[in-house]
């Protein structure tokens, strides 16, 4: 084994060699990077998620207090006066405790 033409091919392997290893380093960094960004974007979606079902919570909420209003709306154009039966306008009385 001490032919002189097996030397430059060692030692060309072994350069492949340490080539190889720091590739598959940065191909382990990189794959690290990725795991790390899906783990991230996975708690991003949740979020998400989270924001959607509170925005559908909230319009749930608005329009239960917009029927509630338009009841009371009803109710104030109804509304008599218990002596005279007259019909009072209540909007303006609310509009004026607005202020």
């Amino acid at each position: 084994m001490n032919d002189p033409s097996v030397a430059p091919l060692v030692a060309e392997i072994s350069r492949l060699r340490k080539e190889l290893d720091r590739a598959n380093e940065s191909i382990d960094d990189k794959i690290d990077k990725l795991e790390d960004a899906g783990i991230g974007a996975v708690g991003l979606a949740q979020k998400l998620e989270d924001a959607r079902g509170h925005i559908t919570s909230l319009e749930d909420e608005i329009a239960r207090l917009r029927r509630t209003e338009e009841r009371r709306s009803k109710r104030l154009e109804r509304m008599r006066c218990k002596r005279c039966q007259m019909r009072i306008d209540a909007h303006h009385i609310l509009q004026e405790d607005d202020r």
